[in-house]
């Protein structure tokens, strides 16, 4: 007869009594402790902190389970929660460097990341002899990346030299030619140091910096005067290949000693992950960036003429359609900026057309921040107001789609010029007349939200090609947008609410929001009529008190 319970590797005797007593261990102190011994034996054996040998004993076992080593699944064996993850990867990169496991995607950000774990460790405690030390398999771009990272550090430690450095580099380019990193590179045909160069950029990225600066490569490589002179001159002049071929940009924000900075790009981080999504700009300065990939895809309901425009503007800037406008109105002596003004209700959905416009065409909104413009001192809101129009045209050159200038809730900016009597008059009129200055010539897109239309200058008029009103939707619209939000409830029940209640997008989303954190709070939540109609009557409490105060006595 088989006999299963025999085992002749005592170290996965360790292992498989660590994973058995991990799990909902919430690793206390208590269950470390009863483990002391299983602990010790793992970590002499692979030369690890007793911290590794816990969670490479429950991967090994999670992998011999045929399971996904993934750190959600690591997370829920032992029970602990999703923001642990941060400190298990920290303490897992050691053994990343050393090649025993390998994230799928870069922990920075997909820190959930399935791992790989080589075959050479599972055999180790499968038999109990190590036979991990052996020569690096290398099978993919990560694995590559760790690799090098490896060997720079013995560079940064000044253990090799920068000669022996660049010619290890050339070889781990030449031996692994399939590795997709490795293909990018050889396809890009330039000088042997330039390579090493590119993928130092794309290992900077894969361990957690976005940003690089010629003086991070000098700092690490090393390299002999010359070259450090002739790397520097490249980087100011924008002559080097890493600038010229896209892979990094500079930022928009100015260095506080006049040093310059690049963001790596999409463009060389996809050299070794075709899923990365990059941020291409800080939010330095006077507005905040707000990337595309970071807005929700939302579907909106319009009245059938606001639609009509709303689709014309989602063509309008349409990378290719409007390539082709601001090429022509060029042509035709005409600036290519395009200014738009959305004005009406609040809740009507003005803001959240600015950032479907910009979600649909791949635009970044640099969101202006009047708070920021506005100063006390003298002649600091001037400074200011220009600032934010030379970040905007410094942002044109970094980012591969022109982006989107928006001012939210513009009244205090676009409002009537005042006889100046004070102070505060005075500021107000040389912000609005820097922005009258800078939209007549301005070149990019500009949007411009507003509640309160009747308050505008009428100096901004002809300032805007497009100026769309935003009227509270009609009760069919009205019907059709709650019923995008409650798709399983009946029209005929939201048709009765809505005979009872008008409501703005904006307040039907509040609704669907409340619903979500009941839902969350109560194990069963019951979307009835009367549920949905208190909660539409909550809605409204604001509008009711402001319509009491104008016809009766404030207290």
């Amino acid at each position: 007869m088989f006999d299963f319970n025999s085992n002749e590797s005592p170290i996965l005797d360790a292992t498989e009594s660590i994973y058995e007593s991990a799990k909902d261990s919430s690793l206390y102190k208590a269950t470390i402790n009863n483990l002391s011994a299983e602990i010790i034996t793992v970590a002499d054996f692979l030369g690890c902190s007793k911290e590794q040998a816990v969670l490479l004993s429950v991967m090994i076992h999670i992998h011999l389970e045929d399971e996904n080593v993934s750190m959600k699944t690591i997370l829920e064996y032992i029970g602990l929660r999703k923001s642990s993850a941060l400190i298990i990867n920290k303490v897992l990169i050691p053994l990343v460097e050393k090649e025993w496991i390998t994230p799928k995607k870069d922990i920075r950000l997909n820190p959930l990341t399935e791992y790989s774990i080589n075959n050479k460790l599972i055999r180790s405690v499968l038999k109990g002899k190590l036979e991990i030390n052996g020569e690096v398999s290398i099978e993919n771009s990560y694995q590559l990346i760790v690799h090098f990272k490896k060997k720079l550090n013995e560079r940064i430690n000044n253990l090799i030299s920068y000669k022996q450095f660049i010619n290890w580099s050339r070889e781990l380019i030449l031996q692994n030619e399939r590795i997709e990193l490795c293909v990018f590179i050889n396809k890009l045909k330039i000088p042997l140091e330039d390579r090493v160069y590119f993928l130092y950029v794309c290992t900077q990225f894969f361990y957690g910096q976005e940003d690089c600066a010629c003086d991070d490569i000098i700092r690490d490589f090393m390299p002999p005067i010359d070259q450090q002179y002739k790397l520097r001159n490249s980087f100011k002049n924008g002559t080097n290949y890493l600038l010229t071929g896209g892979f990094l940009k500079e930022t928009i924000g100015n260095d506080l000693f006049g040093g310059k900075t690049f963001l790596i790009t999409e463009k060389a981080v996809r050299s070794f992950d075709k899923n990365a999504v990059v941020n291409t700009s800080k939010t330095e300065g006077l507005c905040e960036h707000l990337q595309p990939a970071r807005i929700l895809e939302r579907k909106m309901i319009f009245e059938c003429k606001d639609q009509i425009m709303v689709n014309k503007l989602h063509k309008m800037l349409n990378k290719d359609h409007f390539k082709s406008l601001t090429d022509r109105l060029q042509d035709q002596g005409m600036k290519k900026g395009i200014s738009i003004l959305l004005y009406g209700e609040s809740g009507t959905g003005k803001t959240e057309t600015v950032y479907q416009l910009a979600k649909t065409s791949n635009r970044c909104i640099m969101m202006a921040d009047a708070s920021k413009i506005r100063s006390k001192w003298v002649g600091e809101t001037e400074k200011n107001m220009k600032a934010l129009f030379n970040e905007y045209r410094n942002a044109l050159k970094v980012y591969n789609e022109v982006p989107i200038l928006m001012f939210n809730e513009a009244d205090s900016i676009l409002g009537i010029r005042n006889t100046v009597s004070d102070r505060k008059d005075q500021f107000e009129n040389v912000m609005q007349n820097i922005l009258l200055e800078e939209l007549e010539n301005f070149e990019g897109i500009f949007i411009a939200t507003t509640n309160m239309v009747d308050n505008l200058d009428k100096a901004f008029d002809r300032r805007f090609l497009y100026k769309l009103r935003f009227d509270k939707p009609s009760a069919n619209t009205v019907a059709q947008i709650w019923k995008s939000k409650f798709p399983d409830v009946p029209m005929t029940i939201l048709k009765r609410i809505c005979s009872k209640i008008s409501l703005s997008g904006g307040q039907i989303e509040n609704i669907r929001k409340k619903v979500s954190v009941d839902a969350i709070l109560e194990e069963k939540v019951r979307i009835t009529e009367s549920y949905l109609f208190q909660l539409a009557e909550q809605e409204t409490i604001l509008e009711k008190k402001q319509y009491r105060e104008t016809i009766g006595f404030k207290r």
